[in-house]
């Protein structure tokens, strides 16, 4: 799939040179050997600003970090939002099994019979139901219902710093074709989805870490870029820019409206991301969009306002009431390995 970033997303001119560069970064950092000279050059800035704004953004806990953003369908992985109905009284033992598997990125709390929801990626060799069911063994629960993304509409977030509205562009084209991945071109993924250092070469930094050489790594990500890595950008902890709360809309929709209900939820500014999912029992919903605001009551607002935009109203709003585990999905981990070999069975 590819997404289109128009120049607006750089700066504008009543920006800062914080906000303009806090919209530089989202929309993407550029893979060349001086990035941060290269992103001062478009904001008119020097190389030695650039480098301290984002290292003064980074102590502040604003900009998590810079990294390529993969698609795990390209690299051969499988993936799932899973929910699950878990008793408060086993919630602990099991957030804390789940939370060990490596490529679980993202583990919340909602507020619904399905409380536990949580995102797994893996390869085809150990597959989404085989990790469930050993997840299942060692947590003692049970129940995981695995919901496999079916269409993307938007993904990603990229929120202005002065307006707080997210300008993440809507999907166009078909899903990333399967890649063949030779030894070296691991290395070059496991590298490019490292946080980028804050330093003048940093990509020198990233090839000598897993020994190749910084064109070559270079050469590589702009390959590649577009399509199995999907982005090279900054990513924010966008609570630190005022928008402090976001739910997950799920919409029941008649299979033959699928299509046109996620494209037009997508184009709304404030839906971050947008897929069509499998249903299950118990949970009769097909399009999920995450939408921000400021306050739940906004985007409960939010929520009324799109209902009637689409005409679905037959929908639901899940706000995450605690946070267990938010972290970027990173591909080929020897620890996914390892916990394969304990846990897979």
């Amino acid at each position: 799939m590819s997404e289109t970033n128009s120049d607006s997303d750089r700066a504008a001119p009543e920006a800062t040179p914080r906000e303009a560069l806090i919209r530089a970064v989202q929309a993407g950092v550029p893979l060349v050997p001086a990035p941060f000279e290269q992103l001062g050059i478009e904001l008119g800035l020097d190389e030695a600003s650039v480098i301290g704004e984002l290292s003064s953004l980074q102590r502040e806990g604003i900009l998590r970090e810079i990294s390529a953003v993969l698609e795990g369908s390209a690299l051969g992985y499988e993936s799932a939002l899973v929910a699950a109905e878990i008793a408060e009284l086993d919630l602990e033992r099991v957030v804390a099994v789940i939370n060990e598997h490596p490529t679980v990125t993202h583990n919340y709390l909602r507020s619904h019979r399905f409380n536990l929801w949580f995102t797994v990626a893996v390869p085809p060799s150990m597959g989404i139901e085989r990790t469930l069911e050993a997840l299942s063994r060692a947590s003692g629960a049970s129940g995981f219902h695995p919901l496999r993304r079916t269409s993307t509409f938007k993904i990603g977030v990229n929120f202005d710093p002065k307006t707080r509205q997210n300008k993440t562009s809507t999907v166009s084209g078909s899903e990333v074709a399967r890649i063949e991945i030779s030894e070296i071109d691991r290395c070059c993924f496991r590298a490019l989805q490292m946080p980028l250092p804050i330093v003048d070469r940093p990509f020198d930094v990233l090839a000598a870490e897993v020994g190749v050489e910084a064109g070559d790594l270079l050469a590589f990500g702009r390959q590649h870029l577009g399509g199995a890595i999907r982005r090279y950008v900054g990513t924010l902890r966008h609570r630190k820019l005022g928008v402090r709360a976001n739910g997950m809309a799920v919409w029941q929709v008649p299979e033959a409206e699928t299509e046109a209900v996620g494209r037009k939820l997508a184009e709304a500014p404030e839906v971050s991301h947008c897929y069509a999912r499998d249903v299950v029992e118990g949970f009769p919903y097909s399009v999920y969009s995450m939408i921000h605001g400021p306050d739940e009551a906004t985007c409960r607002k939010l929520a009324e306002e799109l209902s009637q935009r689409i005409g679905v109203d037959d929908y639901a709003v899940l706000f995450s009431t605690r946070e267990f585990k938010k972290t970027r999905l990173r591909y080929f981990l020897p620890e996914l390995d390892e916990w394969w070999s304990t846990h897979g069975g």
